[in-house]
């Protein structure tokens, strides 16, 4: 019994190896590419392509500025082996500024969103946008200073008295500075 179970195991085991794969492939009846070429199919949509960008022929004229920093390199060993690799570059380049950038992002952030205020008509928009503003301002500068000035109050040593009023000064000219833009953007009168 037993060698008759194994030999008809084998013999599926065969009869299963014995069989080429099928390669079963979904057919749908709504394909639009049901019958095409790859070379046809890629016609029709370079095709489609165009058609579509002729709705944009005029952004496309509008001519793009070039970013500061648009250096791309395919792989790291290109870059490495280029002059941006090498000691005698990163030795010209400054530390990355990350407290400078987060700055330079809010007042971005800021000017859109005065040029946004000045677009809109209804009221209600502007009252959001408005919002928004202060909620950014309030969440970036007044809540740090705030914290400053409640440390101000609670010290008694004067050179950290001093180093506590020069963070509340630049940080109140961060908030100054917010302010200027957004009067300088929100209004085109």
């Amino acid at each position: 019994m037993k060698q008759t179970i194994s030999e008809t195991v084998d013999g599926w085991i065969k009869e299963e190896q014995s069989r080429r794969p099928t390669l079963l492939r979904v057919i749908r009846s709504n394909d639009p590419w049901e019958g095409m070429s790859e070379e046809e199919i890629e016609d029709v949509r370079e095709y489609i392509r165009w058609y579509v960008n002729q709705d944009f022929k005029l952004l496309f004229l509008i001519p793009v500025h070039p970013k500061e920093t648009e250096i791309w390199f395919s792989d790291y060993e290109e870059f490495r082996t280029s002059a941006f690799g090498t000691m005698d570059f990163a030795r010209t380049q400054r530390p990355f500024d990350k407290y400078g950038y987060r700055i330079k992002k809010v007042m971005e952030r800021v000017k859109d969103l005065a040029i946004l205020y000045s677009c809109l008509t209804s009221t209600e928009g502007r009252e959001h946008t408005q919002g928004i503003y202060e909620n950014l301002v309030s969440n970036e500068f007044r809540d740090d200073l705030m914290n400053l000035i409640e440390r101000y109050q609670g010290t008694v040593d004067n050179d950290e008295k001093m180093l506590l009023k020069t963070k509340i000064a630049e940080v109140s000219r961060r908030i100054m500075k917010c302010k200027e833009v957004w009067q300088k953007y929100s209004t085109w009168d």
